[in-house]
């Protein structure tokens, strides 16, 4: 695994939760607000998505599943920030966290750190060298 890959994976487990988040949301949605009543006098069968057990099941499903996503999430953040911290370099260490933890642009971090866009891909470059994998 590369510095870069070892990096992001932080961000892909980060959405992979929002994902969840997103599910979650819908799901409740969908049981909160029902659609509305259509009235026929044609004879239908049951509707079985509105089964509240079947709810209760997938909600406690996609939460256990939120749940092991954010603590996944916080092991893999306190495994950066290990690894950065063993960094030497100050201007290669904060723009590491500025880019993989807080997930700001590289001109967000230009701004923040000083510097020109350009330089800090070198720096980012730079950086990547010296990310310890081990």
């Amino acid at each position: 695994m590369t510095a870069k890959e070892m990096l992001m994976r932080y961000q892909k487990v980060k959405r992979e939760a929002k994902d969840i988040e997103i599910r979650l949301t819908e799901l409740r949605l969908k049981y909160a607000y029902p659609s509305a009543i259509k009235y026929s006098d044609m004879p239908t069968a049951h509707d079985s998505n509105h089964d509240l057990s079947d709810y209760a099941s997938k909600l406690d499903e996609l939460e256990q599943m939120l749940i092991n996503k954010y603590s996944q999430c916080m092991g893999i953040e306190v495994d950066i920030y290990k690894r950065i911290d063993l960094m030497e370099n100050q201007n290669e260490r904060e723009l590491l966290r500025f880019r993989y933890i807080d997930n700001m642009t590289w001109e967000q971090i230009a701004s923040r750190m000083g510097f020109d866009v350009r330089h800090i891909y070198r720096i980012h470059g730079c950086a990547l060298q010296h990310f310890p994998l081990d």
